[in-house]
């Protein structure tokens, strides 16, 4: 029999504080004896129309209260000045919490942004989503997946399939060009140009192109045309205007005007040119029966699809069309569809998921995002860990402010709100310094990570709200457990300043430094693993000797003419041991084509051709499993070939010595077979190799120089060229440098890799001196009766410091088995790598307990040196 609950609440909403108690026992007085007189249904009627009479100004009229409660504005005020008190009152563990998180911050904010410029390779595009490139893929024995298809598979698939709106080609120059420009009134400017193409003028419209100068819609329909980058303009033009300007081609002898200047992209993609050629222009020369035939892999095709047509719609399509496209070569449709199939690749995912046969360059690896991820997120963790190790250490120094509030009045929610506050400023503060920290890291990142990161790159609306939430997560993280275990002190146990033995946040605390190390001990080893794996591939025996071996570009037409007489007065140098040719530089993306023991085509197998002189061998000291190397060939004569050993393997050859094979039209003789020999990085098992000897297709002089006149030799060099050939440029290289250049990304992951190992200790270690200083302050009379009662500085040291090398041996068993686990998965992506040894996992545990040692023993060393005295009268 009790009134109506909803009226009661109403009322108690209404109804001014101080009228509310007499008003509701009234109607309750009422209620009751209603209740007898006229039945609980009739009662309860007129108690909400009794409550409703109240409704009235005089009853909902606030008193003006004499001690007013303070609002919002003021209780921030107050949490603000308590926070910036303790920043200042507790000054070690302030520095340590809010430079261990600047530097965790700083550190995630790098990753973040080396991350996201990853993931968004491409997306630049206006019309990324509608952009793919066409590939093609032979299915056999080695699966080979190629991004360069035929000059003619896009304009057929475009006429086939009405869902592609447009087809854009590039085709590469090969060899790397030189272009020269003669000012009317000075000093010709000669450079090679290594990244240019020969593009449609579609490529304008697709791939967005910004042009400074010239007219888009012309720009690249003109024969001989040329569009160059403002980089490559200032170079050749300086503050000239470039505009119908001549640039020499002087390889080909090909007069180029400039027609156009074009911004480069603001947004990272995998599409690197200085300049852009008229497709025109390599139209008028090339060979007919290149630009049609079907199984060059010659152009990158990129195919533009209309807005309402879907990958799926095009997909679908293809093998019908790839039939009707091979027929023309001869191939039948079951051969066809067993052999050959043409996927399109999405434009986004070339820079990430793209590892193909003839890319336009290196790309990256999805794995490596993973890992800076996870990087970035390790080193903010050991931050968040340090502010929580932190906090509820100095909780304890703060356990009779807490009990004073409680008694106060103050509820177990808003101390959680005050304590997340501090957490909060001090997590703005530490943001401050990451900030800081980030714009000075940003130059040194750059060179690390061979990044183009910049400052600006952070203000983005989308960086902006990713820092915003960031900090407040890290604020939520690093600070609710903190506030929660603060606000769970009893008034009494506060004010006596009891702290628990065995206590939960003990067991947390223990937990997190276990964590810290673990994640410090599994960096320390990824980085000995990186190491060893790049000292690996700097000492392996990769079958032929790289070591003052210099490579000379061969420069066109005068300088081809010239080889015999270059190639003999370069060995009149007593520091030139010998001189080769040779097509392709080791390291470089050798050339595949069909080859076939005569009299057995059906034993035909795709290899890698490379085309070299008598001397090459010999340069490169390569070592002749069997027959005999190359002798000096007569004119008109076949070309003789050498197979490596996996080549002699695919063709199914037991006795290749003296057997004839055909390929490119010619039959050559198998004069010998060479040990198999490192040509490409060691991510990958040697391919089966075909050289043949044909100097005339040489690009490179192979010089072998010995001594230490390294420089003279040089010098000796380029005069020589310029003497003999005074158009032509002097370009070099050395080989055992071009050979490391392949393992340039792992490298760079590798020093990203250490430094932030670096920091992970160091965030670790810093988290432990901190509670190293608390632990020795709260047993620092105990230290004292220890010591008066005969215990050594040995012991007490000892006695400080066991409890945390006992956690970070823990962390080190507990990391081992991950690291080695993690490291061996990305090991096990080089087809030649170093085995994990128990040393390494050793030797990363040895170290972080040593570090640890060090950074406990500051703090032990002090207390244990103390003068007992001054210890007995601490507290």
């Amino acid at each position: 029999m009790s009134p109506p609950r909803l009226a009661d609440r109403l009322l108690t909403w209404f109804c001014a504080p101080h009228l509310r108690e007499e008003v509701l026992g009234d109607l309750h007085e009422r209620y009751t004896l209603r209740v007898k007189s006229v039945g609980e249904a009739n009662a309860q009627r007129r108690y909400w129309l009794d409550m409703l009479a109240y409704v009235r100004p005089e009853f909902i009229r606030r008193q003006p209260e004499q001690y007013p409660q303070s609002t919002n504005t003021t209780m921030l005020r107050n949490y603000l000045k308590i926070a910036w008190r303790n920043v200042l009152r507790y000054k070690l563990n302030s520095a340590l919490t809010i430079t261990g998180l600047a530097l965790g911050l700083a550190c995630g904010l790098l990753m973040i942004l080396h991350v996201r410029e990853e993931l968004n390779y491409d997306k630049g595009f206006s019309k990324a989503d509608r952009i793919y490139r066409i590939t093609s893929e032979n299915i056999g024995e080695k699966n080979r997946q190629w991004a360069a298809t035929s000059p003619i598979l896009g304009i057929e698939m475009q006429q086939a399939i009405p869902a592609i709106q447009t087809v854009a080609r590039f085709h590469r120059p090969y060899p790397d060009r030189v272009f020269s420009y003669v000012p009317s009134n000075g000093v010709t400017k000669q450079f090679e140009e290594k990244t240019g193409f020969f593009v449609d003028s579609t490529v304008v419209d697709v791939f967005d192109l910004s042009f400074v100068k010239g007219d888009p819609q012309t720009a690249l329909k003109q024969q001989d045309a040329i569009v160059l980058t403002e980089a490559m303009a200032a170079k050749y033009f300086g503050n000239e205007n470039p505009l119908g300007k001549r640039i020499q081609d002087d390889l080909d002898k090909r007069p180029l005007t400039v027609t156009g200047v074009i911004k480069p992209y603001s947004f990272p993609t995998h599409l690197q040119f200085d300049y852009l050629i008229s497709m025109s222009t390599y139209y008028n020369h090339a060979d007919k029966g290149d630009l049609e035939n079907r199984g060059w892999a010659g152009f990158y095709n990129y195919i533009l699809l209309n807005n309402s047509a879907s990958r799926s719609d095009v997909e679908k399509r293809i093998p019908e069309f790839m039939v009707k496209f091979y027929e023309a070569k001869g191939e039948t449709r079951k051969e066809i569809l067993a052999t050959r199939r043409t996927p399109i690749q999405p434009i986004t995912d070339i820079h990430l998921h793209s590892k193909l046969e003839k890319e336009m360059g290196p790309n990256s690896d999805i794995t490596y995002v993973y890992v800076f991820s996870i990087a970035a997120l390790f080193i903010l963790l050991l931050a968040a860990v340090n502010f929580i190790n932190m906090a509820t250490a100095q909780a304890f120094n703060r356990m009779k402010e807490v009990g004073v509030r409680k008694v106060l009045g103050a509820r177990k929610g808003q101390l959680i709100r005050q304590f997340l506050g501090e957490s909060f400023i001090l997590t703005l503060l530490a943001t401050i310094g990451a900030f800081l920290l980030f714009r000075l890291a940003i130059p040194l990142y750059n060179d690390l990570a061979a990044r183009t990161l910049r400052v600006e790159q952070l203000f983005t609306p989308s960086n902006v709200l990713l820092l915003v939430l960031l900090i407040g997560l890290i604020s939520l993280v690093a600070g609710f457990y903190p506030a929660l275990f603060i606000s769970n002190f009893t008034p009494v146990n506060s004010l006596k300043g009891k702290k628990s033995q065995v206590s939960s946040v003990t067991l947390v605390r223990k937990g997190l430094i276990v964590f810290q190390f673990s994640v410090s001990v599994f960096m320390i080893f990824s980085t000995l693993v990186v190491y060893r794996q790049m000292k690996f591939f700097q000492t392996k025996d990769l079958g032929f000797d790289q070591d003052q071996v210099v490579a000379v570009k061969l420069y066109g037409r005068e300088m081809w003419e010239k080889a015999n007489t270059l190639q003999q007065e370069f060995q009149k140098n007593s520091a030139i041991t010998s001189v080769a040719r040779i097509s392709t530089l080791p390291g470089d993306r050798f050339s595949t084509d069909m080859l076939a023991p005569l009299g057995k085509s059906e034993d035909a197998s795709q290899l890698r051709f490379m085309w070299a002189d008598e001397n090459t061998l010999p340069v490169l000291k390569i070592r002749m499993k069997a027959g005999r190397n190359f002798v000096r060939r007569t004119e008109n004569a076949h070309f003789p070939v050498i197979l490596n050993e996996a080549a002699a393997k695919a063709l199914k050859l037991d006795s290749p010595i003296g057997q004839k094979a055909v390929s490119l039209g010619d039959t050559g003789e198998i004069v010998g077979i060479v040990s198999d020999f490192h040509f490409a990085s060691l991510h990958n098992t040697v391919d089966p190799l075909v050289i043949v000897q044909h100097p005339g297709q040489a690009n490179y002089f192979l010089l072998k120089i010995s001594g230490n006149k390294l420089t003279e030799t040089l010098q000796y060099a380029q005069s020589t060229l310029a003497r003999l050939s005074p158009g032509s440029l002097f370009s070099y290289t050395f080989l055992d440098e071009k050979m490391a250049r392949l393992y340039d990304s792992e490298k760079r992951v590798g020093n990203v890799l250490n430094v932030f190992a670096i920091f992970a200790m160091f965030i670790s270690c810093m988290g432990l001196f901190g509670l190293t200083a608390y632990a020795v302050q709260v047993r620092t009379k105990e230290v004292g009766v220890r010591k008066v009662l005969g215990a050594t500085v040995t012991g007490i040291i000892a006695l400080l410091s066991r409890d945390f090398l006992r956690l970070v041996l823990i962390a080190t068993v507990l990391a081992s088995p991950v690291a080695w686990w993690a490291m061996n998965s990305w090991l096990n992506d080089f087809a030649y790598h170093i085995d994990i040894e128990w040393w390494m996992v050793g030797i990363s545990g040895l170290l972080a307990v040593v570090i640890a040692f060090l950074t406990v023993s500051f703090q032990t060393v002090k207390a244990a040196l103390m003068n007992p005295v001054k210890s007995l009268r601490s507290e």
